[in-house]
């Protein structure tokens, strides 16, 4: 479960996690896992309203039994508030207040959603460069990553790639230094970055995070093409 946190509240055992019980952006898919294998017999029951008392539908999936992946789509830049029940009792922090931003004004899609991908350079001559895509490398197979089903095999930044694209990539990330670590179409950092997030935890969160969008890539999909629908209404 993606930043887990245990619950005890009227008897109930509940485990759950993930930005979508956090943040938001309109338009754009908001997960979460909730986790009630040793919360005995359910149902589970999940409403998520916007600040103006809008319901906004909620899609849940069944991983296992008793666990669940829970998605929705935030469609207005107000606090939402995501209620979980487990038979007829609020887990504890029930209701979850989530606050929910605009859409950003320029976003840049590399269609990496879901998935975990490293850009790097071929040619450099920098030997420290070259270093720490081999340290790089380590630390993520250490961590398995490479026999992810979201993992990509390394994308070279310089050969084989159109200036537009790698143009592209360098915008979204803001530096142009590699190795870049990319998790969920988003710029994470190089090799120094990704060790410091290591220390601190972060980096597991968000590889954990990576393989719950991973698991529910037919829905992002689906959220895409209602965030398409959002954009064409405010047009």
């Amino acid at each position: 479960v993606v930043s887990t946190q245990s619950t005890v509240s009227s008897g109930i055992n509940a485990e759950y996690g993930g930005p979508g019980l956090m943040h938001g952006i309109v338009g754009k898919i908001s997960l979460f896992e909730v986790d009630c294998r040793a919360a005995g017999n359910g149902p589970l029951d999940i409403t998520v309203e916007d600040d103006d008392h809008n319901l906004v539908p909620v899609k849940v999936r069944e991983t296992e039994p008793n666990a669940y992946d829970v998605s929705f789509i935030p469609k207005t830049p107000i606090p939402h508030f995501v209620n979980i029940k487990w038979n007829d009792f609020n887990i504890k922090g029930s209701p979850f207040k989530v606050m929910v931003m605009p859409r950003p004004e320029k976003d840049i899609n590399l269609g990496g959603e879901g998935k975990i991908r490293v850009y790097y350079s071929t040619t450099t001559s920098s030997e420290k460069i070259r270093h720490n895509c081999r340290f790089l490398q380590s630390l993520l197979e250490r961590k398995k990553v490479h026999l992810r089903e979201d993992f990509e095999p390394w994308i070279p930044i310089d050969i084989g790639m159109d200036r537009e694209e790698r143009n592209r990539i360098f915008e979204k990330a803001g530096v142009r230094k590699t190795p870049m670590l990319f998790i969920d179409d988003q710029y994470v950092g190089d090799y120094d970055d990704v060790v410091e997030l290591d220390e601190t935890g972060e980096l597991d969160r968000l590889l954990s995070y990576c393989a719950l969008k991973y698991r529910n890539l037919q829905t992002v999909e689906e959220a895409r093409k209602v965030d398409e629908l959002l954009k064409m209404e405010q047009q």
